[in-house]
């Protein structure tokens, strides 16, 4: 769940880089409508500068050609034939001084001399066009676009300002994502170090080589760990001076309800003795769970180089065996190729596997025989009894998290295996049923890798 919310959050990263992008794209597209009406008013410029150009120099040579020896006033218009391959992009017309077409391009549209009355520049169905007269001789020539290549020359021109923008935009976008990714490392950096706290590891994160950005915080968190640290410190050193002082006085308080028990024989009070002799034996073992907790939290259980556990599991076993409480109801089964070599300390196993086995004597069926079985890997700790519900399996392994049961404990056995697993580098996992079996409660243990 916690994942997922992570997920769905937004990265500054994503933000920068996309609004970056689109700025950058909308600054291209805003540079280019600029770029292009001045290049409508450059081009427009030239087109007209083309077309009176053009009027200049063709009217003297239609005047002279005009002026040759015959009967010029008798004379049709006439048109002059272009090139099939002609590309020029005006036409024009040649009148008289009453008006009337007497040379045309082949192309002139018809009307010219009624739309274009007036000198100088004009619009002739949405075509631009000059007209120029010869006072002398009273003829006018009449210069008409032929296309609308006006338009066309602008649409081109626009097409070539930002056609580019359509290719790189991937790769201005890419470029801001390498640079926000690059300009985020100390971010990530910081991230990473932040992370890998944890109620074992409080040191504070590195405050050096940060930008004035982000130093303050690692500054400000650094402090935070620190007063942290001092603050559990203070408890685990409390916690573990109590469960230290109170073993000595339980265990003389112990001994002496014992010997009071034997000395009042069958008296009407032994019960309230031996009540009184149960609450002390729990207190007894909350102690010994309190102080093995302290021990973890000193982070003793994962080794630096690789250890020979058999030993640790021999001495164990030994151990529960001989007690007066559980004669002969731990069995042990050792695989052939099992070396049990760990990067984990072996007194850690020890308290591990004995917890386990203990809860497995205490919640197992009366005078069941807890299997324990051993190989390279694992060790798994099997005992009888009813079937554990999913979701009171869940929950075990947890501090003070007990399941339906009439034995006495602590909550804490289990809790100090999974730290320690988890410590170590290896993994504790539970089933109810156990493997191959329709009743029961199997613990295994993973060792850490070598």
């Amino acid at each position: 769940m916690a994942d997922r919310a992570r997920q769905r959050r937004p990265s500054i990263a994503i933000r920068l880089a996309v609004g970056l992008a689109l700025g950058t794209a909308l600054l291209w597209v805003g540079a280019a409508a600029i770029a292009a009406y001045v290049l409508q008013g450059e081009l427009n410029e030239a087109f007209d500068e083309s077309l009176k150009q053009s009027a200049f120099r063709l009217l003297p040579l239609a005047v002279h050609d005009l002026r040759e020896p015959e009967d010029r006033e008798e004379r049709d218009e006439y048109r002059v034939s272009r090139l099939e391959d002609d590309e020029a992009f005006f036409t024009y017309a040649v009148r008289d001084r009453s008006g009337r077409i007497v040379v045309a391009a082949e192309d002139a549209p018809d009307g010219l001399s009624q739309l274009t009355a007036r000198e100088g520049f004009a619009d002739i169905e949405g075509k631009r066009a000059f007209t120029l007269t010869d006072r002398r001789s009273g003829y006018s020539i009449i210069m008409v676009e032929r296309t609308n290549h006006r338009s066309e020359a602008l649409r081109d021109s626009v097409i070539t300002l930002t056609w580019p923008l359509a290719g790189l935009i991937p790769l201005i976008l890419a470029g801001i994502w390498f640079a926000v990714r690059l300009a985020m490392r100390p971010v990530e950096r910081l991230k990473t170090d932040i992370e890998k706290r944890d109620g074992r590891d409080l040191s504070p994160p590195s405050t050096d080589g940060h930008p004035a950005e982000l130093a303050p915080i690692a500054e400000a968190v650094a402090g935070l760990l620190d007063r942290l640290r001092a603050a559990l410190d203070a408890e685990r050193a409390f916690a573990a001076s109590s469960a230290h002082e109170l073993r000595t006085p339980i265990a003389g308080a112990l001994a002496q309800t014992q010997r009071l028990a034997v000395e009042i024989g069958d008296h009407p009070a032994k019960g309230r003795i031996e009540d009184i002799e149960k609450a002390l034996r729990h207190l007894s073992d909350l102690s010994e769970k309190l102080l093995q907790l302290s021990r973890l939290e000193a982070g003793f259980a994962r080794s630096d180089k690789p250890v020979d556990l058999r030993p640790a599991l021999d001495i164990v076993i030994g151990d529960l065996g001989r007690l007066p409480d559980h004669p002969k109801r731990v069995a042990l089964t050792v695989t052939p190729d099992a070396r049990l070599t760990a990067r984990m300390d072996a007194d850690a196993f020890a308290i591990a596997l004995r917890n386990l086995i203990e809860n497995a004597l205490k919640h197992g069926a009366a005078g069941s025989v807890v299997a324990v079985t051993a190989d390279t890997e694992t060790i798994s700790v099997v005992n009888d009894g009813p079937v554990v519900p999913a979701d009171q399996l869940a929950m075990l392994g947890e501090p003070f998290v007990r399941g339906e049961t009439a034995a006495s404990g602590t909550g804490l056995g289990l809790a100090i295996v999974r730290s320690i697993m988890e410590q170590s580098g290896g993994r504790l996992t539970l089933h109810s049923p156990a493997a191959g079996r329709t009743d029961g409660f199997e613990a295994v243990i993973t060792l850490p890798p070598l």
